[in-house]
Parts: structure tokens; C-alpha cells; sequence
């Protein structure tokens, strides 16, 4: 049934609207490539420095090659290496980045050669030797086993730091969720519409390449509206965001409709190659949560509370619906700015298992484009 009340009982009411903040020049997608960048620097510099320590050498200066090192690499891998092995297995993209990666660097000496350049200052020297010598001293192997050690470690390392997600990768190297802590999140979940007719109609293999290419292209959406996958539940995917980050821009709100463009503009490709376009409905609520780590055998780090419990029924009663996206009245009230570029619908009032209240919950559009 519709209402016109708010989550209190009162006739719903806008605050007023504070001015609407304008998205930074620097898009969301570049800090992550620059951050990524940064890592790949601080994790170079992290490993050259306990190496040295074991040798015995000085440090001094030498740690900031080691940086300049670590920053190469983070451009090789982000924007020259990345795309190319994503269909390979997981182990063979990190066999084949360092390999690249550290052919590569090795063979920045010997360009040095070939342009005929007379002295080349080894990292560890004080003195600079003749390339021709460097290729004939012991020094120079040492020298390039130590890169490759360093460059393949940060690799590894970064990669492990992707695979399990940024958050649960601090949460477990911190030590943060040993105990439960209790966070105010948002949370979005989107389901595939119909995804037992196309698992069924696909096969199992051909299903999972289609859901892996779907995936794939979220990555830009997710990314500019500053997303954490908490994970993935077959064909339903899992987001959320710190209050403040949700909230700031409507990134929260922006990420279902920024996800079904990337969706629309490869249709074409989708289609030629599955024959089929999917199609997404959503919820997304937000409020206090609690976060811990579960498990012994195989951990994880797990979302709970009265939040998951109504946004899951929330995307039951959008499917009911069939209906696109549907977003909580308690949300809505901490987005004063969301009606000047949504289309805010008539709210819905629906129970929820272990609540002594309803959730009251609105459809959701987007009549304006995003700014990126």
C-alpha cells in the first residue's frame, strides 16, 4: 500500500536543500589510478628497505630509487599490462606481469648501452662504472635478482590486496573487525532479473562468462561512485559505502543508473555474443550495521544487522514491483538534494521480519545524467 507519512508518522517533509556540491575535478576512477600508483611505490620501498637492512648496506638515498622503481612498475601494471591479462587465470596474470615488469626494467640498462651513454650509477655504487663493465660485473646480477625479488613481491602483494578487496584486506592486516564494530554504511543490492532462465538457457560456462563480462563493465561505475563490493552472491552483488562517502554527490543513488548505461552502451556487443541484454532491479537503504570478522577455517569479514535484513526485503518487494530501484524514506531524509536530479516515487510501506516498525521505502529515476 502507498502512504504520504514519513519514517516518524509525520507528514514527509524535505529539509531544505543545502547547495548542491559539484564533483571535484579529479573523477574518482583517476585518484584510484594515482593511489594504486602511490602503493605500488610504498610497497617497492618497504620490501628494498628490509633488504637492505639484512645486507648490511647503507641506505641513505638509495631507498628513493627504490621508489622511483615502485612507481614504474605501478605504471606498467595499471596502464599498459592490466587489461591485457584479465581473461587469463589468476596466477598467470601475476606470472606475466612480473615478467614484463621486470624485463622491462632490466632492460632500461641496456638501452643505456645501445644509445652509447659512456657511465650508467648503479643503485648500490658510489662510483659510476662503464656500461660495458656493469654487464661483465657480478654487481649487476645481484642488482638485477634484487629488482625482480622486489618488483615481483609488490606485485604479489598489490594483487593479493585486489583480489580480497581493499577493506577486508586492511581489516584483516589491521586487525580492525577481531572485534565487532558497529558502522554507519549504506548498502546496495542489485539482483540479475531472470537469471535461472539464463543460467538454464546459457549453461553453467557460458553463464558465468557472460556474469564475469557484466562485472567487468560495472568496473568504471563503481569506481566513480567510490563503491566497496562487499561480494558477490551468485548473480546478486553485494556494495556499500561509509555514510559520509555514500551520501556525498548521491553516489549511492547514481551507482544503479551509472551501471545500466555501462550496461546499454555495449548492448550491441552483449547481445551479438550471449544474445541477451541483462537487466538489474536494486535497493539500497543505509543506517548502522555491524562489521566483524567471521570464520576460522576460511575467514571473511561480514555485514549484520537490521540494515541487511531490510534491504534484502526491499529487493523482494522490487521484484514484486518490477520495478527498477527501490530506495528507504530514512535515506532519502540524509540526501536533501536527491529530488533535483530523481525522480522520487510514492512510498511504499512494507513489514519486515523481526522489525516492530515498517520500512517505507520509494521508487527511484534518474532524470539527469551524472556529472563524472
Amino acid at each position: 500500500m502507498t502512504s504520504t507519512c514519513a519514517p516518524s508518522g509525520r507528514p514527509f517533509t524535505r529539509r531544505p536543500a543545502p547547495a548542491v556540491l559539484s564533483r571535484p575535478a579529479v573523477t574518482p576512477i583517476t585518484r584510484y589510478k594515482i593511489r594504486k600508483v602511490i602503493k605500488y611505490a610504498l610497497v617497492t620501498t618497504a620490501v628494498a628497505w628490509v633488504l637492505t637492512l639484512f645486507s648490511g648496506e647503507p641506505v641513505g638515498a638509495v631507498l628513493g630509487m627504490w621508489a622511483l622503481l615502485g612507481l614504474w612498475t605501478g605504471v606498467m601494471e595499471e596502464f599498459f599490462f592490466r587489461r591485457r591479462f584479465r581473461a587469463l587465470a589468476i596466477p598467470l596474470q601475476f606470472l606475466g606481469k612480473a615478467l614484463l615488469v621486470n624485463l622491462l626494467t632490466v632492460a632500461l640498462i641496456g638501452f643505456a648501452y645501445i644509445t652509447g651513454q659512456e657511465h650508467f650509477r648503479l643503485l648500490v655504487a658510489e662510483e659510476p662504472y662503464r656500461v660495458r663493465d656493469i654487464l661483465g660485473m657480478a654487481l649487476f646480477y645481484q642488482l638485477t635478482l634484487r629488482v625482480v625479488v622486489v618488483t615481483t613481491v609488490a606485485l604479489l602483494v598489490v594483487q593479493v590486496e585486489e583480489l580480497m578487496g581493499r577493506r577486508m584486506f586492511l581489516g584483516f592486516l589491521l586487525g580492525r573487525y577481531e572485534r565487532p564494530k558497529a558502522e554507519e554504511r549504506i548498502v546496495l543490492t542489485i539482483d540479475l532479473v531472470s537469471s535461472t532462465a539464463l543460467a538454464e538457457r546459457m549453461g553453467d560456462m557460458r553463464y558465468y562468462r557472460y556474469l564475469n563480462q557484466v562485472y567487468s563493465l560495472m568496473t568504471d561505475a563503481v569506481l566513480r561512485n567510490e563503491a566497496d563490493i562487499h561480494k558477490y552472491v551468485g548473480d546478486e552483488i553485494i556494495f556499500t559505502w561509509p555514510m559520509r562517502v555514500g551520501v556525498r554527490y548521491e553516489n549511492c543513488l547514481d551507482l544503479y543508473f551509472d551501471i545500466m548505461e555501462r550496461i546499454e552502451e555495449h548492448a550491441e556487443e552483449l547481445k551479438g555474443e550471449f544474445g541477451v541484454v541483462p537487466q538489474y532491479r536494486g535497493a539500497v537503504h543505509g543506517g548502522r550495521v555491524i562489521s566483524a570478522q567471521i570464520g576460522h577455517i576460511k575467514r571473511a569479514i561480514d555485514l549484520s544487522g537490521d540494515v541487511m535484513n531490510s534491504v534484502s526485503r526491499m529487493l523482494g518487494l522490487a521484484k514484486e514491483m518490477k520495478t527498477d530501484l527501490l530506495v528507504s524514506a530514512e535515506l532519502l531524509h540524509r540526501i536533501p538534494n536527491a529530488s533535483e536530479r530523481f525522480t522520487i516515487g510514492p512510498q511504499h510501506i512494507i513489514p519486515v521480519k523481526g522489525r516492530r516498525r515498517e520500512v517505507r521505502v520509494h521508487t527511484l529515476q534518474r532524470h539527469a545524467k551524472s556529472a563524472v
